[in-house]
């Protein structure tokens, strides 16, 4: 009945919407992929001046004024996680690839799968949708796999070629017209920083012994820092997504929270954190404390500036939401570092207690996430879709570029609005 009831009332809106009625700010717009205007180039001496910055445990704007970043993820759409995400037949995006070649498929298929996939799930319209609820911010996760092939050559060394800079350069546009900020997000970095699926591969974790995924990740960083130092757009660059989050069924791993795990992880950030700042000195650099705040340390005593100290909240007991908010709290008011939940869902139960602490504190936040393709899952996403995903193992080339086209639109038919996390974004997340 529920699901027969939203049906109809997102044909109400479109039959409103062909009749000329502006039903509300969230009616479409046109697609585009044209080049839009932005301000990058702007001159070096004035950036510091107009750049985000982080002073007393607080982001500050240019004009002095605080600003809490409140937003939401685009999970799924640079990066798919199987279990949201158009597809079925494969456990991680690697896999995914891999799959597709072993079918026959040619690279230059592939890549325009993959592309038609990114080109339609994430429009210009889902960013005017995401800041007409209020909200100021987006975090954006991609993969090494957006620049790079397997064996970490890059797709074009001309970054005005390269399709992962041609992505984040579209978003970056769009967030600057509707007035949103972002957070550059690597999901996933070579080899793996995780035995997640979320990284992109199942199992690897082979960032931290190889030498070849450490300079990849690190020419790549470089390369984003060359290419964004001078937007005031970019809020953050986020070194990497959950880090350590192993499961214990895989060999190549360490025990999250061991020693070996942090040492280990804090090494990739005093590498990352060094290549960027050789390029940009201004911009914020967000590190994760996969799951606790107290594996981060002093900045001080690491050299790092201008510092964002983030957890990802996925605790549903208003207990250990005290708890985790409290250990951010505390890192802000020892460190001077700003503190930001870049990923949460509390529950369903006390996802409004956890907003309230989120605001009470003044804690940057940003949901997960916008849109999910496997129908509806519960308050994970402001979207959900019930459209039949992409089957890799059987569907055939022109079937699965058919459903990773116009099917992937918001504003298509199968998509459905989930009012209570809209309501709970619009009431508790507004900028």
């Amino acid at each position: 009945m529920k699901r027969i009831f939203w049906c109809l009332l997102m044909l109400a809106a479109v039959v409103l919407a062909a009749c000329g009625v502006d039903t509300e700010t969230e009616t479409a717009r046109e697609t585009t992929a044209a080049p839009i205007e932005t301000t990058w180039e702007t001159e070096a001496e004035t950036v510091k001046d107009r750049i985000l910055f982080v002073e007393n445990g607080k982001v500050i704007a240019p004009d002095g004024k605080e600003v809490v970043l409140c937003g939401i993820n685009l999970g799924g759409w640079l990066l798919q996680e199987t279990w949201m995400c158009a597809l079925t037949g494969s456990e991680c995006n690697s896999d995914s690839f891999a799959l597709l070649e072993s079918r026959g498929f040619t690279d230059e298929e592939i890549a325009a799968l993959f592309d038609s996939y990114a080109e339609h799930y994430i429009t210009e319209k889902d960013i005017a949708i995401i800041a007409s609820l209020g909200l100021n911010c987006l975090r954006v996760p991609f993969w090494y796999r957006n620049f790079m092939n397997e064996e970490l050559a890059w797709y074009d060394s001309d970054p005005n070629k390269n399709p992962g800079f041609r992505y984040l350069d579209r978003v970056i546009a769009w967030a600057e017209k509707y007035g949103l900020y972002v957070i550059l997000d690597m999901h996933g970095a070579p080899g793996g920083q995780s035995t997640d699926h979320c990284c992109g591969s199942i199992g690897k974790n082979e960032l931290y012994t190889s030498e070849d995924n450490l300079s990849a990740m690190e020419s790549l960083w470089v390369a984003i820092a060359e290419r964004y130092r001078h937007s005031t757009v970019v809020a953050a660059y986020d070194i990497m997504n959950e880090p350590m989050n192993n499961s214990p069924e895989f060999e190549n791993g360490w025990q999250v929270g061991s020693e070996e795990a942090i040492s280990k992880t804090l090494a990739v950030y005093r590498r990352m954190i060094a290549a960027i700042r050789r390029v940009d000195p201004e911009h914020i650099i967000t590190v994760e404390g996969i799951w606790s705040m107290t594996y981060l340390p002093d900045p001080a005593k690491e050299g790092w500036t201008n510092m964002m100290y983030q957890l990802h909240l996925y605790d549903t007991s208003k207990e250990m939401i005290d708890y985790r908010v409290a250990e951010m709290v505390k890192a802000r008011e020892e460190y001077g570092v700003a503190i930001y939940v870049g990923e949460y869902n509390n529950g369903d139960e006390n996802q409004v207690y956890a907003y309230s602490r989120y605001r009470a504190e003044k804690i940057s936040r940003t949901a997960w996430t916008y849109k999910t393709a496997k129908g509806n899952q519960g308050n994970w996403s402001l979207y959900y879709s019930s459209t039949p995903p992409a089957d890799l193992q059987r569907d055939s080339y022109e079937e699965i570029l058919r459903k990773w086209g116009d099917c992937l639109l918001t504003e298509s038919e199968g998509w459905t609005r989930n009012d209570t996390l809209r309501s709970w974004l619009m009431r508790y997340s507004r900028a």
